[in-house]
């Protein structure tokens, strides 16, 4: 899905250069600058096409890796000092709660 969002927003990319130069070479300047605004809405659209199937494979490689940071974390909150040299440590109770928690990232 990622795959085919990115290559229909590159598609309509290049059609909005195919119609720029065509109407460059068929009507001259004159006809380049009455289909601007078509080119430019083109290109915008398959701009934000493509950026979109960016996002969505932004997306899974976090979905991916969310089990092994959930690991790391885990490991981290058991490495923590429990305790402070004063002998209290208002944070201790928030870690102690997500130890005990079965904490694991959800997918998005």
């Amino acid at each position: 899905m990622v795959v085919l969002f990115k290559v229909v927003g590159g598609l309509i990319i290049a059609l909005a250069l195919v119609m720029a130069i065509s109407m460059l070479v068929v009507g001259g300047i004159g006809g380049f600058v009455a289909g601007l605004i078509a080119v430019l809405t083109y290109a915008f659209c398959g701009a934000t096409i493509f950026a979109f199937g960016l996002m969505l494979e932004h997306l899974e490689a976090i979905r991916h890796h969310s089990v092994r940071q959930s690991e790391m974390l885990t490991e981290l909150l058991h490495r923590a000092p429990k305790a402070d040299s004063s002998g209290r440590n208002p944070t201790v109770n928030s870690v102690d709660q997500l130890e005990k928690s079965a904490f694991r990232f959800k997918d998005i």
